[in-house]
C-alpha cells in the first residue's frame, strides 16, 4: 500500500472514530437517565410492598389519607404536594430534598402525642433504614407517580385474604339496593369485617338486634360496651348471659351481641333503666345455628350435629367452603355416652359419664325426651396452685360450695377428685378502719365490696363474703373465697373500709382419679365443677320431661349429607364448626363514605382491614418529649438474656402457642404472622375467660379495669415476625390479636404462669 492510501485510511479511522465518540457522548446521558429510572422504579416497588404491609391501614390504600381512604381519620393524605417538593404550585429540587428529610424522619421518629409509630430500628421500631429511605421515595418522587403501585399491593394482599372470592348472584348481579351477596366463597369472611367490590366499601353485618329503643315509658339512654342485657317477661327480670358487643348511643336501633340464641323478634330487654323491643334479628353469616360435635374427615358421608333445628333435607349447608346437601335427619346418632346416675323427672341436672364431650347448646335424646345443654355445674370455686399428678392437698379459692364426700372436676379434664377432708376455709389479714372509717363488727354473710371513694353507691361486689361473724378488734377474718380480692387494695364492710394485709387461700384434701378416669396435672384457677353434672332444660322441641334409669344411652342429632356440592372442595372439619346456610352473606352498603353501586357476578371481592385503634403514641424518640396530659409508656422492653422463648402463631382466626404454661420469670414471645391479613399481638394479664373480654366496638378494650396489657406488638404483616419481651408474674393471661373483629372470632387463648 502507497503511504497516500495509508494516509486516507487513517483519517477515515480517525473520523469513524470521533463520529462514534460524538454519538456516544450524545447517547450517554439517556442510557444514564434509564438505569436510574429503572432502579427508581424498582425502590418504589419494593416500597409498595412495604407500605401496603404496615402503612395503608392509617393512610389508606394509596396514601388518599385516613378520611378519604375509609382508614383513621387522624391519619394525613400522603398523596401532596408538598411532599412531592411542590411548593406554591413550583416544584425545586431543594423542596424535595426538604420534603425527603421530612418523610424519613417522621417514619424513623415517628410523631409522639400523635397516633404516629416509631418505625426506625434505631428507635426501637421494625424498619430498617433503608426500607425507611424506599417508603420516602415512594411518597416523594413523580409527583405521586408510584401510588398505583401501592394500590396493587394492597389489592394483591386483600384479594388474597378474601381467597379469591367472587360476586355470585342468582339474578347475575348484585343491585343497589340487596343486601344478601352471594358470593363463590363465604369461607374466608367473618362477622363485621369490612370488604370491598370495585370502589364500593360493605361491611358483613355482624350478630345483631334491631330494636326499638326507649319503650314502656323508659327513656333512650346511652350504654357502655359490657352492659348486660336482661330479659323482660310479665312474671319476672332474668338475665340473658348476654352483654353488649359494643357502645350504644340513644338514637341507636341496632345492638350487637356475642350469640343470637335465645332472642326472639318481639323480646322485650332492658339495658339498664331502659327497656327496648327486638323488631328484627340479623346475622351477616346466615346459619343452621347448629354445630358439629366431633371431628370428620373428607371422606365420611354423616355427620353428628349439637341439633336439627334450623334443619332441612334437601337445604344446602356449608362447613368452612364446602358445600354440602342435607339428605336425611336422623336422632339415633350414638357417641357411646350414658347416664352414669339416675335422673328424675324433675332434675334440672344431669350427670353423664363424659361430660367433657357436651358442649353449651347440645340437644341430647335419653329414651323420647330431648334435653339441652346448658353448662357445666360450677363450684364457685377455682384452684389456687398448679397440682401435678401425685398431689392430694389442693388450695383452692374457697370451701363454700365444697362439701366433705362431694365429687368435683376441675377444668375441662374428665378427672375426677373425691373431697376427704376441708383442711382449713380461706382466711384475710385485714387492717381495720383506714380511710377515716371506724372498725365495726359485722355479721356472717357480709358482702366484701370493692372500695368507692367518690361515690359508695358505685361500690361493687367482689363475689364474697364473710362466713363468720367478727368483732371490730378481728384482724383475721373467714371468707367465702380469695378470689377477687388482692393482697394491699382497699375494700367496705359495710360502713366500714378495710385493706388486705394477706390472703390465704382454702385448703381440701382428696382422692385423685375418682371413677376409673386419669390423673392428671391442672394449672393454676382452674374452675372446679360438681362431679360430672351438667345443668339442662328439660323436654325441649315440645317433649315431655321424664325419669330416665342410671345407663341410659345419650343420643344425638345425625345428618347424611352429599360432600362437595357445586364443585366446592372436600375439607377436614374439627368439633365445634359452626354449620352455616350456603354462600350467603348480609351485608351493610356503601359504608366508609361510599355508595352502592351495582356488580356484576365475577366481580372480585376484596378484604378491607379496618385501621387500628390504638391511642396516641406517648412514647420519646429522636429527642422528641411528650407534653401531653399522659406520661410516656415508655420504650418496647428489650429481650433479656436468658429468658424463656415462647413461639407464637397468628392465623385467620387463632392465636397459636407453642405451649399453654411456663414458669415465671422473663418471657420472650417470638411471634409469627402465618396468616394472609395483618395481625398485632398483646398479653394480658386477668381473671376473666378468655373468651369474655370486655369489648369496646369490634375490640378488646384495653383500658378496663378487669385488664392488664403486659406486653403488646403493633401490626406484623403476613409473613413477618416480631417479638415481645417481658416478665410474667405467677397468674392467668389471654393472648390475643386486638385487629378489630379478629378477637371476637376466635384470636384468643389462655396462657398460664406457674411457679418454679
Amino acid at each position: 500500500m502507497n503511504t497516500g492510501k495509508q494516509v486516507n485510511a487513517m483519517v477515515l479511522v480517525l473520523f469513524l472514530t470521533l463520529i462514534a465518540l460524538g454519538a456516544y457522548t450524545i447517547w450517554d446521558p439517556f442510557r444514564s437517565d434509564s438505569a436510574e429510572d429503572e432502579q427508581l422504579e424498582q425502590t418504589a416497588e419494593r416500597a409498595a410492598t412495604t407500605f401496603a404491609l404496615n402503612c395503608r391501614l392509617c393512610h389508606g390504600d394509596r396514601g388518599e389519607g385516613g378520611v378519604n381512604g375509609g382508614r383513621l381519620p387522624a391519619a394525613p393524605g400522603l398523596d401532596i404536594a408538598r411532599l412531592q417538593g411542590i411548593e406554591n404550585g413550583v416544584f425545586t429540587q431543594a423542596g424535595l430534598e426538604r420534603a425527603a428529610d421530612l418523610v424519613f424522619n417522621t417514619i424513623t421518629c415517628g410523631r409522639v402525642g400523635t397516633f404516629m409509630p416509631t418505625w426506625g430500628q434505631s428507635q426501637g421500631g421494625t424498619l430498617s433504614g433503608e426500607q425507611i429511605r424506599q417508603l420516602t421515595v415512594l411518597i416523594t418522587e413523580r409527583q405521586g407517580e408510584f401510588w398505583e403501585l401501592a394500590q396493587e399491593h394492597a389489592d394483591e394482599i386483600d384479594v388474597g385474604t378474601a381467597d379469591h372470592a367472587t360476586v355470585a348472584m342468582p339474578s347475575g348481579t348484585l343491585g343497589v339496593g340487596e343486601t344478601e351477596l352471594i358470593v363463590s366463597d363465604a369461607g374466608p369472611f367473618i362477622l363485621g369485617q369490612f370488604i370491598r367490590i370495585d370502589e364500593e366499601r360493605l361491611r358483613v353485618r355482624r350478630n345483631e338486634l334491631e330494636v326499638v329503643r326507649g319503650v314502656a315509658g323508659s327513656e333512650a339512654l346511652a350504654h357502655e360496651s359490657g352492659t348486660s342485657i336482661l330479659r323482660e317477661t310479665e312474671s319476672a327480670v332474668t338475665d340473658s348471659g348476654q352483654t353488649l358487643r359494643g357502645a350504644v348511643e340513644p338514637d341507636d336501633t341496632v345492638l350487637v351481641v356475642a350469640d343470637l340464641k335465645g332472642f326472639t323478634v318481639g323480646d322485650t330487654l332492658q339495658l339498664g333503666d331502659e327497656v327496648v323491643r327486638i323488631t328484627d334479628i340479623v346475622t351477616g353469616l346466615p346459619t343452621t345455628g347448629q354445630r358439629l360435635v366431633e371431628e370428620r374427615g373428607r371422606t365420611p358421608d354423616e355427620f353428628l350435629l349439637s341439633g336439627s333445628d334450623g334443619l332441612e333435607i334437601g337445604q344446602i349447608i356449608r362447613l368452612k367452603s364446602e358445600l354440602l346437601e342435607v339428605t336425611a335427619i336422623r336422632d339415633d346418632g350414638d357417641p357411646g355416652i350414658e347416664l352414669d346416675d339416675s335422673l328424675s323427672a324433675s332434675a334440672d341436672t344431669v350427670s353423664l359419664n363424659d361430660p367433657v364431650f357436651f358442649d353449651n347448646g347440645y340437644v341430647l335424646r335419653l329414651d323420647d325426651e330431648l334435653l339441652e345443654i346448658v353448662g357445666p355445674v360450677e363450684s364457685g370455686q377455682a384452684l389456687g396452685d398448679v397440682i401435678g399428678r401425685a398431689e392430694t392437698t389442693l388450695s383452692i379459692s374457697g370451701t363454700v360450695g365444697i362439701e366433705i364426700g362431694m365429687l368435683i372436676r376441675l377444668g375441662r379434664d374428665n378427672e375426677l377428685l373425691r373431697v376427704i377432708e376441708i383442711v382449713e376455709p380461706a382466711r384475710l389479714e385485714l387492717e381495720r378502719g383506714v380511710v377515716d372509717t371506724q372498725a365495726a363488727s359485722h355479721g356472717s354473710g357480709t358482702a366484701i365490696l370493692t372500695f368507692a371513694e367518690e361515690d359508695e353507691a358505685t361500690a361493687e361486689s367482689t363475689g364474697q363474703t364473710l362466713t363468720e361473724s367478727i368483732d371490730a378488734d378481728a384482724t383475721f377474718v373467714t371468707v367465702s373465697g380469695a378470689s377477687g380480692v388482692s393482697v394491699d387494695d382497699l375494700y367496705q364492710l359495710e360502713d366500714e373500709v378495710v385493706r388486705v394485709v394477706d390472703s390465704q387461700p382454702a385448703r381440701i384434701r382428696v382422692e385423685r382419679g375418682v371413677g376409673d378416669t386419669s390423673r392428671a396435672a391442672h394449672p393454676r384457677r382452674s374452675t372446679i365443677y360438681v362431679g360430672n353434672l351438667l345443668e339442662v332444660e328439660r323436654g325441649v322441641g315440645g317433649t315431655q320431661s321424664q325419669a330416665h334409669d342410671d345407663g341410659a344411652a345419650v343420643f344425638l342429632t345425625v345428618v347424611e349429607v352429599e360432600r362437595g356440592v357445586e364443585d366446592s372442595a372436600r375439607a377436614d372439619h374439627s368439633k365445634n364448626e359452626e354449620i352455616f346456610l350456603g354462600h350467603r352473606l348480609i351485608v351493610e352498603r356503601g359504608v366508609l363514605n361510599t355508595e352502592p353501586e351495582e356488580h356484576e357476578n365475577g366481580t372480585l371481592i376484596l378484604d378491607f382491614p379496618p385501621s387500628p385503634g390504638s391511642p396516641a403514641i406517648t412514647e420519646q424518640a429522636c429527642g422528641q418529649i411528650f407534653v401531653g396530659g399522659t406520661e410516656p409508656s415508655g420504650p418496647t422492653p428489650t429481650p433479656v438474656e436468658g429468658a424463656q422463648e415462647v413461639a407464637v402463631s397468628l392465623i385467620e382466626f387463632d392465636v397459636i402457642p407453642e405451649t399453654a404454661s411456663i414458669v415465671d420469670g422473663p418471657v420472650t414471645f417470638q411471634v409469627t404472622n402465618d396468616g394472609a391479613a395483618v395481625h398485632n399481638f398483646r398479653v394480658i394479664a386477668t381473671d376473666l375467660a378468655a373468651d369474655a373480654l370486655p369489648l369496646d366496638g369490634a375490640q378488646v378494650d384495653e383500658e378496663s379495669a378487669d385488664l392488664e396489657v403486659v406486653g403488646s406488638i403493633e401490626l406484623i404483616g403476613p409473613g413477618d415476625s416480631q417479638t415481645a419481651a417481658t416478665e410474667l408474674p405467677p397468674g392467668s393471661y389471654v393472648l390475643i390479636c386486638n385487629v378489630p373483629g379478629h378477637y371476637e372470632n376466635g384470636m384468643f387463648v389462655d396462657f398460664e404462669v406457674t411457679v418454679p
